[in-house]
């Protein structure tokens, strides 16, 4: 592997040259002959220097755009070539939406570490929107979403159905025995999601289809928040009946019978459709399907 394109990338994110080179065990000098030794053979000053630290300047911006792809593509290529003859493994990148990633996920790593226990997964949880975009930066191997995120980057593949309920406090003050009419639950607080998320938008959809306009709405930024927020009686929420179900067995919060619900989504896989698969994402794709 070109070492200069190493050495340039390491400086480009470290904005130093002390840091580059404590980095690659290399000595300061050295990064410095390797980035001169670059700019000499493209013709170009890459990089702003000053005594504190180092910029990419607009020809940098483009070399370091270009060197990301080119050493991203030769550890595809090695992870390929390893694959070839040898088991899965290796380092696995997923991203989780909330309610997948903090009430599914976790099942599906036990099972991938008992049958896979060389493939290392790293995980993240943001919610659909976050997902969606690490993919598209390369920043994750692979996307669990609830709902859909359309890119032509992208395949996508359902792999669940989720249900989702009005949920309330367990009080005595709605007659969660007989249906409650929609128009009732606009004097309601609504507690929801922050946009982006997968839920929020469940929840939006669901206010448009029945012209339902809450006088009062509460923003909160985690599930596990808004189930607090319910269970303290500030107010109702739709959500995944996979998020409270220690709450319903702890009588701590009770379902709404409500028209219109409970509400199906979809739990999608999404991947960059462009790239090579690892055998690590192809196991834990299938994985994913199987255990499902």
């Amino acid at each position: 592997m070109d070492q200069h394109l190493i050495v340039f990338r390491e400086v480009a994110e470290r904005k130093n040259f002390s840091r580059a080179a404590e980095a690659l065990h290399m000595s300061q000098p050295a990064v410095s002959q390797y980035i001169a030794s670059l700019e000499k053979e493209l013709g170009v000053r890459l990089l702003e220097r000053s005594n504190k630290f180092v910029e990419l300047n607009k020809a940098g911006k483009i070399v370091y755009q270009y060197t990301q792809q080119i050493l991203r593509s030769y550890d595809q290529m090695q992870t390929l070539v390893f694959d070839l003859k040898n088991e899965p493994s290796g380092e696995l990148k997923i991203g989780a939406s909330y309610t997948i990633g903090e009430y599914v996920l976790p099942k599906l790593l036990a099972r991938l570490q008992e049958e896979y226990p060389n493939i290392v997964p790293e995980v993240s949880i943001g919610n659909t929107d976050e997902v969606g975009l690490q993919l598209l930066h390369h920043d994750i191997d692979i996307g669990l979403i609830e709902g859909n995120y359309t890119h032509p980057q992208f395949s996508s593949l359902q792999f669940d159905v989720d249900k989702m309920y009005i949920i309330v406090a367990n009080r005595p003050s709605l007659m969660i025995e007989e249906q409650i009419s929609i128009k009732d639950l606009e004097n309601e607080t609504w507690i929801i999601r922050e946009s982006g998320s997968g839920t929020r938008r469940v929840q939006e959809d669901f206010f448009r289809k029945h012209h339902l306009k809450p006088k009062r709405t509460l923003t909160f930024g985690s599930t596990q928040t808004i189930k607090e927020g319910v269970e303290a009686g500030l107010g109702i929420s739709l959500l995944s009946d996979l998020t409270f179900a220690k709450e319903i067995q702890l009588n701590k919060i009770q379902k709404l019978i409500v028209e219109g619900t409970p509400i199906n989504r979809k739990f999608s896989i999404i991947k960059n459709h462009h790239e090579f698969q690892s055998k690590a994402l192809q196991v834990f794709e299938e994985l994913v399907k199987q255990i499902i």
